[in-house]
């Protein structure tokens, strides 16, 4: 069992991985928001939107990140992921900036294509950057802290949004919507420090520079460990690099590559499938229709936003890097099912009604939904998602994978304002199917990645895998003035690196 602290990342090493994340709080802070937006008297005044314009704004954001998705490879292949993040921050600035100073539905929807197309070129390059930088008996708690601080800019974007519902005029909008940009600013500028994936460097032939940065990544340079780690990278990385397939059609051939990208782009609609961002975008929708009213909509929004991220660090303490992938999704389905099918029961018999204990119980289930959501696949979907491909071809599968995202969250969307108008309560039947339906999926279909390195999940699809594991012993050459130098499967510029550490 892990502990919670690794043994082998250095301090450097979980500031990387944490820092990455101002791109994923800039994620959830512009979902958040206008969850609690569409609740201010001034949006509604200045925008007059009907459920279907709403569904609109709030839809066009995520068809940006849908285009975003497919962008992220071709960028991710020249800039790396690094770069490819830089250019997300850049783009999010300027449609974060159009959104702020929008007059009309057009300029806002504009702004909500352009800040949505930045986060579909970062949205996967976070959590694969953190996998790629994170010691192995840790890779679920590195990951997990992109959903992390997406959860934590929901609460901070529901909270803004309840401060700000004291007051009047355009400074309900402009402000909570401007402090986008702030995130992308701080995203930008300190990514120039953040050293380059080792796995991407190698796969450019940046062999001496990636064990530089990996060396910087890792707290013991004097073990074994570290030796072991980058030959593995090594081995495994140039061997694909010249014997397996990266290109789509490639992909679609090999069946065990498209039994990987299946199953990355399954994990993604799934997460979102389950309803959650349904109710991110339109809790305060619902809480209305259990007859809450004014301020209490957006305390109680904010509520949901702070339930999330407390239940995702307990997640990330005790459960991501402890229990298998497989049994985190599964119960976590089983139980988001249960959930909200408590919760249609209360809406359609007392939702609106005078009995305030009855809609108080809808309320905390709707809730509750948020933290069984945060313990399993919150963390577990992007952590799965980065394992299942080899590194050729991450950035393709992932840039895929999440399009799917992005394409549920666009029909829901669209969708949910007027379901929630038409149908009322029988929409959550919707999502009760979908809950069942991916538990089986999950039991049935997805292997188990738990405990093995990005390389040696390859074995896990029957791929071949010529590197050492990671606890197998070196392989040594001859000494080299006295000292022991690690075989590579190609050799270094500098035949001389190990000997330098």
């Amino acid at each position: 069992m892990p502990k919670f602290i690794s043994e082998h990342a250095s301090a450097y090493n979980y500031f990387c991985a944490f820092f990455v994340c101002f791109g994923s709080l800039l994620w959830g802070y512009d979902s958040g928001i206008f969850s609690t937006a569409q609740a201010q008297t001034y949006f509604n005044e200045k925008f007059a939107p009907s459920p279907a314009v709403l569904g609109a704004i709030v839809s066009s954001y995520t068809a940006g990140g849908a285009i975003g998705c497919l962008l992220s490879d071709p960028i991710g292949k020249y800039s790396g992921r690094k770069g490819t993040m830089q250019f997300g921050a850049v783009v999010s600035i300027i449609g974060c900036t159009l959104q702020t100073a929008a007059v009309n539905v057009g300029m806002l929807c504009a702004g909500r294509v352009i800040a949505g197309l930045a986060i579909g070129i970062i949205y996967f390059a976070i959590p694969m950057y953190q996998s790629e930088i994170a010691p192995p008996e840790h890779r679920g708690s590195f990951v997990g802290l992109h959903s992390q601080f997406i959860g934590f800019g929901y609460a901070v974007a529901n909270w803004i949004g309840f401060g700000v519902y004291f007051t009047t005029g355009p400074f309900t909008f402009r402000f909570p919507i401007g402090m986008q940009i702030a995130w992308g600013v701080i995203l930008l500028c300190g990514s120039f420090w953040l050293p380059e994936s080792p796995r991407y460097l190698i796969e450019v032939e940046k062999n001496e520079e990636a064990f530089k940065q990996l060396k910087r990544l890792r707290k013991k340079t004097d073990g074994d460990f570290l030796h072991k780690e980058f030959n593995q990278m090594s081995d495994q990385i140039n061997w694909e690099k010249e014997n397996e397939v990266s290109s789509l059609r490639g992909i679609l051939a090999k069946p065990s590559y498209r039994k990987r990208l299946i199953l990355g782009c399954g994990v993604q609609i799934g997460q979102q499938i389950c309803g959650i961002s349904a109710i991110n975008y339109y809790q305060t929708k619902m809480y209305e229709s259990l007859g809450i009213q004014g301020s209490l909509v957006l305390a109680l929004a904010g509520v949901w936003g702070l339930t999330g991220p407390l239940a995702n660090i307990f997640c990330l303490v005790f459960l991501v890097d402890r229990v298998k992938r497989r049994t985190l999704l599964f119960w976590g389905s089983i139980a988001m099912t249960m959930d909200i099918a408590i919760v249609m029961a209360f809406v359609a018999v007392y939702g609106g009604g005078p009995n305030e204990v009855a809609n108080g119980f809808g309320i905390f289930f709707l809730i509750l939904f948020g933290i069984l959501f945060s313990l399993s696949w919150n963390s577990g979907c992007p952590v799965y998602c980065t394992e299942v491909f080899p590194t050729q071809i991450r950035a393709k599968g992932g840039a895929i994978a999440t399009f799917w995202s992005f394409i549920i969250q666009i029909i829901l969307a669209q969708a949910s304002p007027t379901a929630l108008a038409n149908v009322g309560y029988r929409y959550y039947i919707f999502f009760i199917v979908m809950n069942l339906l991916t538990a089986v999926l999950v039991w049935f279909f997805l292997p188990e990645t738990k405990g093995k390195t990005l390389e040696e999940i390859s074995e896990v699809f029957g791929d071949t895998f010529v590197a050492i594991h990671i606890d197998e012993n070196l392989k040594i050459e001859q000494p080299v003035n006295n000292v022991e130098k690690v075989a590579l499967a190609k050799p270094l510029e500098d035949a001389n690196y190990l000997e330098k550490i």
